[in-house]
């Protein structure tokens, strides 16, 4: 991954002029059809097509010459898409950024390129041509981007596979050629290296990672690119034995930061339905030799770790010093087939978790950084359905190597329980076989863990929190059509050792899921149908099942839910799911979709996927317009109409909404979006955590954002939202504003403060029983919160740089107007509840610091039960400094310092000066990293 960036003259070379290396007519599908004209017999047919193409004979300079052409192929689908020859080359050229080797003025020139954006079709502002070479065992690719205003070409530095503002040049390889994967190569004009895995046509994997070299350099006509790409990094099928002849997908892109502008080479729709499936091909590639490639990266971390602990706590060091050692591998068992490995990951560079206070029955998604389950994780990818709120799919990576879900005795002094599951090891093995089939496989052990305790009476042991565990998953995809359509399978697999009575008895056993999905376009490409079908089985003690019916998921007790039952002598829980799509994709400004999605109550997918509910029965759609290439004010524009509605399995309506959002760009390259969602009445099954239904009332609510130029050394921002509910008071606003300044190449910074303010009339608290009835607690809640996200990055180099992510965090609530539910579907809110008044409610503690209230249901003059006070005051600190030097290509190494504050108190307000105050003034967790990894090639 080793990157230069230098001009000719630094290099003792001189500058360039704006050639194409050869002086020649420019090859391509436009040329290649003149040539045709001239050789066919005397027609009027002919003489026209002569004097079309007497521009591109006369000038070996027309940057338009098969703009139009390849537009029209574009436009007819992929199997039209323009072709390009790789040359053999019997020396390697140097990759130095100087195309002076007499190889590159052999080879065909790859020109024309045409505007994706922001005029799609229209022919590039500037000339673009590209050449390609090959040797046995490496791809070499040379760019030579013309540019009328040098002056204007715009360079930041960033750190490799960090996405900035400037000119760059990127190619795309369908290795595979299956019209739907591709490995991206990008370079900027600082020499700033990024690269990813493109998937499903147009969706990206920015943590595949590959090791190739790149350099740049400027001259008075522009900047050119030279790129090596090892042929190890790619995947793809032999033809015709060793020395057959290869064809491949492939494309060119050039960004102009300055104009906003992509072109490409081979056009891509304007609309952005496709982008792999329109490649061009690449012909004339034989004798590669991938061989049986293994890289292995061995890393070493020490750390030292800093932190507060109770006096006395005996499992408690003020300071820990501790060392580690693992190793990442990918094995290129074949041309197309590769297996990774990874043995004891250390992810102590990555980026801690955003802060958040979660009042919701559900568990927050938090978004996978770790890089080896980032990296090929596209294959794995498979959502829920629905419109992707909260992050639904059925692998969800986190689960391997999350907190014990134990936690040790119930009345311990002391406890030592592990943050997080230690990861043995874990493989993943992908490819595609000589079918046709794109596959993937993974399997991760963690690792036994035990807490360790002191009880009162002085007695230390262990407790077990979190058994061994086998996590596998699969995925098979099978293309045709050149693409066009698809079938799938997919499993997923959880294995626990559970002992029945023991400690994790609550833990399921056995996890198991699976099904298939398809996906058909027709109708020339303009329109797709999707679906999948999936079935669930959870097994294990009837202690375990049992948790299982009752969590957040399914609320199997619900007294009012006829359709389902709870039986706590359940060892086992199966369900399914199912959903199926239409949608106009392509083919003009104009977009639909119908939708409809189904799951059983009993399906789950927890244990290895990411799901907050079962038991629905969807139906939704939507209608939208979009507008590209404009010329006045607005550049372009959006605008959506959708509903949606939602029920259980017994026909409770638990959604409906209805909305319209739209989103522009004007012609100075600001730009913003915004939208308003009416909701109507509905019943929550999961508002009183396994009690009866409850009704929600009708809603309104919005979102806005606004953005300047983010080309500019100073960028701003503003986003927010609203929502506002009928009858009960609830309102809520959210601002976020942000700011990015870059005072140079190097320097990039980014401000984003965030402040929301909520009143929620009736927010849970919690439940009781009192005189042989379930009592529910309700509370109005006015919260505060506010936060402020920093990220500061300076790049000395591509491969040496500094990076600094810090978020203080404050949300304070308070409560009143107590009260317990009294009739829970009832349309008024009075008729809903009932406000808990003097005699019934009483506050515990001293009028300063109350604690707790203790509720006088029946009016007796004795309390039927008591509940703690629910305001709070939660305050918290995150912080990673992060310098990687990559010293060599695919080897790193890593400074870290991660710093981490929390505070709680009941004050249940929010004060700037006295809670940043507080929260800095509370003792720090400090952690001082140094890691080694070391990439080596065989």
């Amino acid at each position: 991954m080793t990157v230069q960036s230098m001009s000719n003259e630094q290099k003792g070379g001189p500058a360039r002029p704006g050639t194409d290396g050869a002086g020649r007519v420019p090859n391509g599908p436009g040329a290649a059809l003149c040539r045709a004209g001239r050789g066919g017999s005397a027609s009027l047919g002919t003489a026209l097509l002569l004097v079309l193409c007497a521009p591109l004979t006369l000038s070996a300079q027309s940057h338009n010459e098969g703009a139009s052409e390849a537009v029209s192929s574009a436009l007819r689908g992929p199997a039209a898409a323009r072709a390009l020859r790789a040359t053999p080359a019997a020396v390697a050229p140097a990759i130095d950024g100087l195309l002076n080797e007499a190889v590159w003025g052999d080879a065909p020139v790859a020109s024309g390129f045409v505007q994706f954006r922001p005029r799609a079709g229209e022919p590039a502002t500037e000339r673009t041509e590209v050449r390609v070479l090959y040797v046995p065992g490496a791809i070499y690719v040379a760019a030579r981007l013309h540019d009328t205003r040098p002056d204007g070409i715009i360079r930041r530095l960033a750190r490799r596979d960090e996405r900035t503002v400037s000119d760059a040049f990127r190619v795309g390889i369908d290795s595979y050629f299956d019209r739907r994967t591709a490995f991206v190569f990008e370079v900027n004009a600082s020499g700033v290296q990024r690269d990813w895995l493109q998937y499903d046509d147009t969706r990206q994997d920015a943590a595949w990672d590959a090791v190739w070299e790149s350099a740049v350099s400027s001259d008075a006509g522009g900047w050119v690119v030279e790129m090596r790409i090892p042929v190890s990094q790619l995947r793809f099928e032999r033809q015709d034995g060793d020395g057959g002849e290869l064809t491949w997908g492939i494309n060119f892109e050039r960004q102009i930061a300055r104009l906003d502008e992509t072109s490409t080479w081979s056009p891509r729709p304007a609309d952005g339905s496709r982008d792999v499936s329109a490649f061009g091909t690449l012909t004339g590639l034989t004798d590669l030799r991938a061989g049986r490639s293994l890289e292995v990266r061995p890393y070493l971390v020490a750390r030292g770790t800093r932190a507060p602990g109770a006096p006395g706590d005996p499992f408690h060091r003020a300071t820990d010093l501790a060392s580690t050692a693992g190793a990442d591998a990918r094995y290129g068992l074949s041309s197309n087939l590769t297996l990774n490995v990874t043995l004891n990951p250390d992810f102590g560079q990555v980026e801690a978790d955003p802060a958040s206070v979660n009042l919701s029955a559900f568990e927050t998604f938090v978004a996978e950084k770790r890089p080896f389950f980032q990296e090929g994780s596209d294959i794995f990818q498979f959502g829920l359905g629905g419109d992707g709120r909260g992050g639904e799919q059925l692998f969800y990576s986190r689960r391997i190597g999350r907190a014990p879900q134990g936690r040790g005795p119930t009345e311990p002094v002391y406890t030592d329980v592990p943050d997080a599951t230690t990861i043995l090891g874990a493989a993943k093995l992908s490819g595609k076989t000589a079918s046709g089939w794109s596959f993937g496989l993974l399997h991760a052990i963690t690792g036994e863990e035990s807490a360790r305790y002191v009880g009162a009476g002085g007695i230390a042991g262990r407790m077990l929190v979190e058994p061994v565990t086998n996590y596998s998953a699969g995925r098979a995809i099978r293309n045709f059509r050149e693409g066009e359509s698809a079938v799938g399978l997919v499993f997923t697999s959880v294995q626990r050792a559970i002992e029945e009575g023991g400690p994790v008895e609550t833990l399921s056993s056995s996890a198991l899921a699976g099904g298939l999905d398809v996906r058909h376009r027709f109708g020339d490409g303009r329109h797709e149908v999707t679906g999948f079908l999936l079935g669930s089985r959870v097994s294990g003690g009837a202690a375990a099942i049992a948790r299982l019916q009752r969590s957040s998921t399914h609320y199997y007790q619900r007294a009012d839910a006829s359709h389902v039952r709870y039986n706590e002598d359940r060892t086992e829980l199966v369900g399914t799911a199912a959903a199926v799509e239409l949608a106009r994709i392509a083919g003009g400004p104009w977009r639909w979709q119908l939708s409809g999605r189904l799951r059983s109550p009993g399906f789950d997918v927890n244990a290895l996927g990411f799901q907050r509910r079962a038991d629905q029965v969807a139906a939704g759609g939507s209608i939208g317009y979009e507008s590209f290439g404009g010329r006045g004010l607005v550049r372009r524009w959006s605008l959506d109409v959708e509903s949606a509605s939602e029920w259980t399995f017994g026909g409770e309506r638990t959604e409906l909404e209805f909305g319209v959002g739209g989103s522009l760009q004007f012609a100075n390259f600001w730009g913003g979006y915004g939208g308003v969602r009416l909701r109507g009445p509905a019943v929550s099954p999961t508002a009183l955590r396994g009690g009866p239904a409850l009704r929600t009332p009708a809603g309104v609510r919005g979102f806005w954002g606004v953005r300047s130029d983010g080309r500019r050394r100073l960028s701003v921002g503003l986003g927010g939202g609203f929502d506002v509910e009928s009858g009960t008071g609830s309102r809520s606003l959210r601002l976020s504003p942000s700011v990015g300044f870059r005072s140079s190449s190097r320097l990039d910074i980014e401000l984003q403060p965030s402040l929301a303010w909520n009143r929620d009339g009736a927010q849970y608290i919690t439940q009781r029983s009192a005189g042989g009835e379930r009592r529910y607690i309700f509370g109005r809640l006015d919260q505060t919160t506010a936060s402020l996200t920093a990220r500061l990055n300076y790049t000395f180099h591509p491969d040496l740089s500094v990076q600094l992510y810090a978020q203080p965090f404050v949300s304070a609530g308070r409560y009143d107007r107590f009260a317990s539910v009294r009739g829970a579907r009832a349309a008024d809110f009075d008729d809903r509840f009932a406000i808990l008044g003097p005699g019934e409610l009483s506050p515990l503690g001293s009028p300063g610091a109350v604690t707790g209230y203790a509720v006088d249901a029946d009016r007796d003059g004795a309390a039927d039960f008591t509940f703690a006070n629910p305001a709070f005051n939660t305050r918290q600190f995150r912080s990673n400094l992060v310098v990687r030097w990559q010293y060599r290509p695919g080897s790193t190494l890593f400074l870290v310092w991660s710093q981490g504050r929390r505070d709680f108190d009941r004050s249940g307000d929010l004060r700037a000066g006295r809670d940043l105050d507080a929260l800095f003034a509370s003792p720090a967790t400090n952690v001082f990293l140094i890691k080694f990894e070391h990439w080596l090639g065989f």
